[in-house]
């Protein structure tokens, strides 16, 4: 990724929110460890959120539970908002990473 002018603004605010506002006093590789811990959380909260939809599609296909059609697929449009907003979230923790590794972070 190159990083613009524009992007510094968009990633520092990424940093204030996943590191905290005392993020200046940290060294850039506890930054960058710190990050690394919050791209791991992000893993195990896609795993749930995956084997959640897995778990109700199978019980909705294969007709152990009763739950009318719409709820199935109100509940899958939310399992699969959340895996759209975890992959967005883990994606500009990357672009953060690459940014506090880049030699244009202060």
């Amino acid at each position: 990724m190159t990083i613009r002018e524009e992007d510094i603004a968009r990633i520092n605010t990424v940093l204030d929110y996943h590191i905290g506002k005392d993020r200046v006093s940290l060294s850039r590789s506890e930054q960058t460890r710190l990050l690394m811990q919050r791209k791991r959380r992000f893993f195990f909260i896609t795993a749930i959120n995956v084997l959640a939809l897995v778990f109700f599609g199978y019980w909705f296909f294969s007709g152990i539970t009763e739950l009318p059609a719409w709820i199935f697929w109100i509940l899958a449009v939310v399992f699969a908002l959340n895996l759209a907003s975890v992959a967005w979230q883990k994606k500009q923790i990357d672009d953060a990473i690459e940014y506090l590794e880049s030699d244009r972070s202060p």
